[in-house]
């Protein structure tokens, strides 16, 4: 949980400096994004995919061996903000293919940010849109599943709201008595 706000500073941090100028000016730019099954086939509920995501260099620095995305909004909601680490599984001259297990709570698009390096730039990637062919091998890094299984529990239940309602009006007459006294007080005497 502390990596993730940690990572969720940096990414607000980098938005001012390098949110117009991403596009333009960055080093690491975002080519690509898909979405891959391990196996190769149709997603399932429950189950994690493969967020596949290539970048373009720019520049003459090396490509980082690690990146982050961090996910903000879920078809245009906005959602808990979660982070999907991601691995360098390939480079070449020309940039790199970063890849890690995300753990999709509905089919939907997701929107954020990716960090490489010092860039941040927008990602969106859709669950409904897999891309064919099974996903990078190997040992990658996994967000943390979220649990969405259990119902919300409300703040105050059914039996509860006579109770509340009557407090919430005492609090409001007693408000609107105090205000009217603290006016009368203010006018100035008609002698």
């Amino acid at each position: 949980m502390l990596r993730l706000v940690g990572i969720l500073v940096l990414v607000l941090s980098f938005m001012g400096v390098a949110g117009s100028a991403a596009a333009a000016d960055c080093r690491f730019c975002l080519d690509s994004v898909g979405l891959q099954t391990r196996d190769g086939q149709a997603w399932t509920a429950g189950q994690p995919v493969t967020l596949v995501v290539r970048v373009a260099e720019n520049a003459a620095m090396p490509l980082p061996s690690t990146a982050q995305v961090v996910v903000m909004q879920t078809d245009g909601d906005r959602t808990k903000c979660l982070g999907v680490p991601l691995r360098l599984v390939q480079s070449d001259a020309s940039g790199g293919l970063y890849a890690g297990l995300f753990f999709p709570f509905r089919p939907a698009r997701y929107d954020g940010k990716i960090v490489v390096g010092t860039d941040v730039q927008d990602i969106t990637f859709d669950v409904n849109q897999m891309v064919a062919g099974a996903a990078p091998a190997g040992e990658l890094p996994a967000a943390e599943p979220i649990d969405t299984s259990a119902p919300v529990p409300p703040l105050v239940s059914a039996a509860q709201l006579p109770a509340v309602g009557a407090v919430a009006l005492a609090f409001s007459l007693a408000a609107l008595v105090g205000f009217a006294r603290q006016r009368r007080l203010r006018q100035p005497a008609v002698i």
